[in-house]
């Protein structure tokens, strides 16, 4: 593989959401030339003016073209219907996209020439309880709901790709990512909007989560792309953190009040990655903690 970005070719799906966003602006830094591809009207607020950027106005919910002579050093595959709700409520949606549309990526790809696919999948698919924690990527998969299994079915993909294709893979199963841009419908920017209203009300407080900071998520797939391995990393900091910490600290910062519902919650209730495999393979750790990584996310004015 490469050992460096710096004047690859490197395409982004998803690149106009919020950890695309980020790759994105960090992909430039490096000096890559970045085609950035998302739905038309994801574009309309992006104001990049960078010689290396190349907007890609496409769905992938269809077969993708480009100009014949397009090539791509590496690809990450970002796209897709992120939220589990939304994928109960709009299922065909979610096959469509995070399936079909992922089957079109990686056909891209080898159209491409690419020399790798990066993969973004999620530790939901070890089921919205792991049989063990902190949890490995040999833990087995779950197919517990929509969004679940179409993340599983985007990594077999990737898999069948590689072995008929010869197409180099690396999935990266993420933890709970937050960071600046993150839109509602996520536990933190959803407790930062409660904040701003003065009034935090949490069920599940003793629920807890893998948080990991988008630097941090960012740097593993910058090092993924560099990196020869094929096959499945955690991204996620190691540590179980209690949502009722995390919604504490925000109140605190923004001068809210705090009360706890501590009614039974349905779902994941304990979830921490094994991410010993990322490390050792890719020589990358967690850098932020989670005060720091809060303290960059909630709105400066408040704290």
């Amino acid at each position: 593989m490469m050992d460096s970005l710096a004047n690859k070719s490197v395409l982004v799906t998803g690149a106009c959401g919020f950890m695309g966003s980020h790759l994105v602006e960090k992909l430039l830094q490096e000096g890559a030339s970045v085609f950035a591809l998302d739905r038309p009207e994801a574009f309309q607020d992006k104001h990049i003016t960078s010689p290396q950027y190349f907007p890609l106005a496409l769905d992938i919910t269809r077969p993708l073209t480009a100009a014949p002579d397009t090539r791509f050093d590496v690809v990450y595959h970002l796209a897709a219907i992120a939220a589990p709700l939304v994928c109960e409520q709009e299922p065909d949606k979610a096959f469509l996209t995070n399936v079909l549309g992922t089957y079109n990526v990686l056909r891209f790809a080898l159209k491409g020439d690419a020399k790798k696919v990066i993969f973004l999948s999620s530790a939901h698919v070890y089921g919205i309880s792991p049989k063990y924690m902190p949890t490995g990527e040999v833990h087995p998969l779950a197919l517990l709901d929509n969004y679940t299994t179409t993340k599983v079915l985007g990594e077999r993909l990737c898999r069948l790709f590689y072995d008929n294709h010869h197409l180099p893979y690396l999935i990266f199963r993420l933890f709970n990512s937050y960071g600046p841009g993150q839109p509602p419908g996520y536990f933190i920017p959803d407790m930062i909007v409660k904040a701003k209203s003065g009034h935090i009300t949490l069920k599940g407080r003793e629920v807890t989560k893998d948080f990991i900071y988008i630097d941090d998520v960012v740097d593993a797939l910058l090092r993924g792309a560099v990196s020869d391995y094929v096959g499945e990393l955690n991204i996620g900091s190691g540590e179980q953190t209690e949502l009722g910490y995390v919604a504490k600290y925000i109140a605190d910062k923004m001068g809210a009040k705090i009360d706890f519902d501590d009614s039974k919650v349905a779902g994941p209730t304990k979830m921490q990655a094994d991410n010993t495999r990322a490390k050792k393979i890719l020589g990358w750790a967690p850098r932020i903690t989670l005060e720091q990584g809060l303290d960059h996310t909630i709105p400066s004015r408040s704290i």
